[in-house]
């Protein structure tokens, strides 16, 4: 556990270090006077805004080469990564919201535009207020606290985690993001996971935002997979003051509770941790001055179904687990590897985690399930084979069969079955064949 002289020391140390966002009436306010960034959790809640902006500020002449200078991209600030991470501490789970980035929506004072063009006055010209503004009108929740991070900040903060363990199915190549690693399980550094969240230009990419937030969602899916490592969590409080120094936060956010929370994470598993996004669609409109223009538009009634849930606690069911026109995301796939047990089970188990995918079952015993036949495969629950066509990228060699009654577990969508002597195969002399399906 943390000790609460641990948590005073990170917050001694780091509250005089960071760059903060003011939360008062009038740095960032609602007409009638109640900020937009409250600075405060609620008791049965918390709702934190997550900002990711393309500011160059800061990245070497390679990176500027690659990026483009900020005069480059038009001289504004843009969020082009939003997300809502919506906390139930009784519940001990954290909801991760996406918003697409060209999301049509009203912003106060503005009128209709992109989401992310709400941030186009900065850090530091009220505009992390004027998204937070934006989400409360859309979604009806309190912005408690907001963290934002820029590219360089992005890059620190996965160095200071150590770098990232990810495994991916393709060579990815994409020179606008400085990604080119191959397939298979690698070792992630700041530059290179920066790459990886960021590209748009992967050929199986139908929609490039759409299926950027489905790597968004599965590299986050792998960075808490390795903060619940017993090692990880003894590191949490000294690992939050080096974090926070890399991200701009509200001023009412103390970096003591932040530790303390951490600490609180010890026995919670990656279950707990459910990706969503907002449900829409791509859609080309007429702006007001009559210019077609191509942006994302929310799918009624669904998405103020989700926001309602949310609002209210209540279970999500489907709602926003899926992308238009884009494979699941490994985050939100729920996968097994049944086995009876071994070297293989374990390695298998091993390419799943540090693919983002949610292993929360782990590993299961073989002699309790009742297989279709022998040998290893990909079973996969009735409505989830484009789930299990995701798994099979990572897993070439495998028939995908449609799981008996009874032989997963509650809730699981996939279970890869593993005999004594599979190998994984090598992804780079045997890469997929095929798009995943959407």
């Amino acid at each position: 556990m943390v000790t609460s002289a641990a948590s005073v020391g990170a917050y001694l140390w780091t509250k005089d270090q960071i760059h903060t966002i003011p939360t008062s009436p009038g740095s960032g306010s609602t007409p009638g006077g109640a900020p937009d960034i409250v600075g405060r959790c609620a008791e049965r809640a918390c709702n934190y805004l997550v900002l990711g902006s393309d500011s160059r500020k800061g990245l070497t002449p390679e990176e500027l080469a690659a990026f483009g200078t900020d005069e480059f991209i038009g001289g504004q600030n843009r969020s082009d990564t939003i997300i809502l991470v919506h906390t139930r501490p009784g519940q001990q789970q954290a909801i991760f919201l996406s918003f697409p980035r060209d999301l049509w929506v009203d912003i106060p004072g503005v009128g209709m535009d992109r989401i992310n063009s709400a941030f186009q006055d900065g850090i530091d010209g009220g505009g992390a207020q004027l998204v937070a503004r934006t989400v409360k009108n859309l979604t009806g929740m309190q912005i408690h606290h907001v963290m934002y991070v820029s590219l360089l900040g992005f890059q620190r903060v996965v160095d200071a985690l150590g770098g990232v363990d990810m495994c991916v199915p393709y060579p990815m190549k994409d020179p606008l993001a400085l990604l080119d690693i191959p397939a298979g399980c690698q070792h992630f550094d700041g530059i290179t996971a920066l790459g990886y969240v960021r590209t748009r230009h992967q050929p199986c990419d139908t929609i490039p935002d759409f299926a950027r937030i489905s790597r968004q969602q599965q590299f986050m899916r792998a960075v808490i997979a390795k903060l619940l490592r017993p090692g990880e969590l003894l590191r949490l409080p000294e690992l939050v003051p080096q974090l926070l120094q890399n991200l701009v936060v509200d001023e009412g956010l103390n970096p003591a509770e932040l530790v303390y929370l951490a600490g609180r994470l010890q026995g919670v598993g990656t279950e707990n941790a459910d990706f969503r996004a907002v449900p829409t669609i791509p859609e080309g409109i007429y702006d007001a001055d009559g210019t077609y223009v191509s942006v994302v538009t929310m799918i009624q009634p669904d998405a103020d179904e989700l926001f309602r849930r949310l609002r209210e606690g209540r279970p999500l069911g489907d709602l926003g687990t899926d992308l238009a026109q884009t494979p699941p995301s490994p985050a939100n796939i729920i996968t097994s590897v049944i086995s009876s047990g071994g070297g293989p089970a374990e390695e298998v188990l091993t390419v799943l985690t540090e693919g983002g995918f949610n292993t929360s079952p782990g590993n299961v015993d073989a002699s309790g399930v009742a297989l279709p036949k022998k040998g290893s495969m990909i079973l996969y629950r009735d409505g989830a084979e484009a789930m299990a066509k995701v798994v099979a990228t990572y897993f070439t060699d495998l028939e995908l069969v449609p799981a008996p009654e009874g032989s997963l577990g509650a809730g699981e969508d996939v279970a890869v079955v593993v005999t004594s002597g599979y190998q994984v195969p090598d992804p780079n002399e045997n890469p997929p064949v095929e798009c995943p399906a959407a």
